[in-house]
């Protein structure tokens, strides 16, 4: 097989699935917007090996795509399909998840073939803890699932032996798998560099903060515990226990959608949290955190790399949170927020009061923010990443 290949054939096989109706594939936005980005960079010829998903992907973050409209070739597997030799058949690299339990013993594949291999990863072994934990009420099925991600982390550094390169999103992935070669360091996000905020902007949304109007707050992300949705209303109630005029908008929908309502009924937090649902990334979200947030409130529960905290940076806003290891290396490399251990709710809420009285502070970071984040665009981030599949592939 080695000597069909072509030097620079790429495959890229993600966690994401694709769903398919008739000659239409529906993928997930950001995803397909990131495939875009290597065809457009990418000196050769792409192939995308996808999952094809039993359950409908239509609806809010999904764009449709005809397949004979593809700029590049496309293999869909069948349910239960694993990947084989023949789907690599003339590629010369492959970028796998690592993320993905059937895409463990894909670099043991290109090994076998003469092709090179680097896997993309964001969780680690504390990250699918925390996560097995806070869906998993019983204790029986929580010990099971632990020694279950316990066997796959075997297999995932037995992967890591022998493949060529790592990607790491974030920096809990990247200081986990130090001691792997070619590791490359990135910040998952959405926005181009022509969305972050304009320095005029960001100026009049900073002279705003000096005219003393009720703290403005944000959240944007799924509704549910891993992200600490339910623990966003309880701190609405605790500032307004301490008497802080602010207002709090809860972008996003989850399981804990209708139990933060409810909370915000029972507490008259009506006058203080909005809670508008999920609203388009570009056309809404953006705008409304440029223009209309001082503060980004992030109670994640646990350290995944979410493309949350640089889209947050993006837009010249600051971040309080929790630090998790992922907002705590962040926070390592550039001065651009707050953090309390997690689950310290009272803590968050005393930040959020005491910068309240010393809103220069505020926009210092705010500043700050958008120039980490300028210099981790997705035109940035996916040069830097190709560039490395390239040296890779030699």
């Amino acid at each position: 097989m080695g000597s069909k290949l072509q030097k620079h054939h790429l495959a890229i096989i993600p966690s994401v699935p694709v769903w398919k109706d008739q000659t239409v594939l529906f993928f997930d936005r950001k995803f397909y917007d990131g495939l875009i980005q290597y065809t457009e960079r990418w000196p050769g010829k792409i192939t995308c090996i996808l999952r094809v998903s039993s359950a409908s992907l239509s609806g809010f973050g999904v764009i449709e795509v005809d397949e004979k409209e593809l700029p590049f070739q496309c293999i869909l597997l069948k349910e239960g399909e694993q990947i084989a030799e023949t789907h690599l058949n003339n590629v010369s690299i492959v970028l796998a998840s690592a993320d993905a339990h059937d895409q463990l013993h894909v670099s043991s594949l290109c090994r076998k073939t003469g092709i090179k291999c680097v896997y993309v990863i964001e969780y680690i072994p504390e990250t699918r803890y925390q996560i097995a934990a806070l869906e998993t009420k019983n204790p029986l099925l929580l010990l099971r699932r632990i020694i279950y991600l316990r066997q796959q982390e075997k297999k995932r550094m037995a992967a890591f032996d022998i493949s060529d390169g790592l990607q790491s999103n974030g920096t809990p992935a990247y200081y986990q798998y130090r001691q792997y070669r070619n590791n490359l360091l990135y910040f998952d996000t959405r926005v181009f560099s022509e969305h972050m905020i304009a320095l005029n902007a960001l100026q009049k949304r900073l002279d705003d903060l000096t005219e003393g109007k009720p703290i403005r707050l944000a959240f944007s992300g799924r509704l549910i515990r891993m992200k600490g949705a339910d623990h966003l209303v309880k701190l609405a109630g605790m500032l307004k226990q301490r008497g802080l005029p602010f207002s709090f908008v809860i972008y996003g929908t989850g399981d804990q959608e209708q139990e933060m309502k409810s909370y915000i009924s029972q507490h008259s937090l009506g006058g203080e949290v909005s809670m508008p649902g999920a609203v388009d990334f570009y056309k809404t979200l953006l705008p409304e955190i440029q223009q209309k947030t001082d503060l980004f409130v992030c109670l994640h529960r646990q350290s995944d790399p979410s493309c949350t905290y640089l889209e947050t940076l993006s837009c010249g806003v600051p971040i309080v949170g929790y630090k998790n290891r992922a907002f705590a290396g962040i926070l390592d490399l550039a001065d651009t927020g707050w953090g309390t251990e997690m689950n310290d709710i009272e803590g968050i809420a005393g930040i959020i009061e005491r910068l309240n009285g010393n809103r220069a502070e505020i926009a210092e970071k705010s500043r700050n923010s958008l120039n980490f984040a300028s210099k981790h665009d997705f035109e940035t981030t996916f040069q830097k990443r190709i560039d490395q599949l390239l040296y890779v592939a030699g």
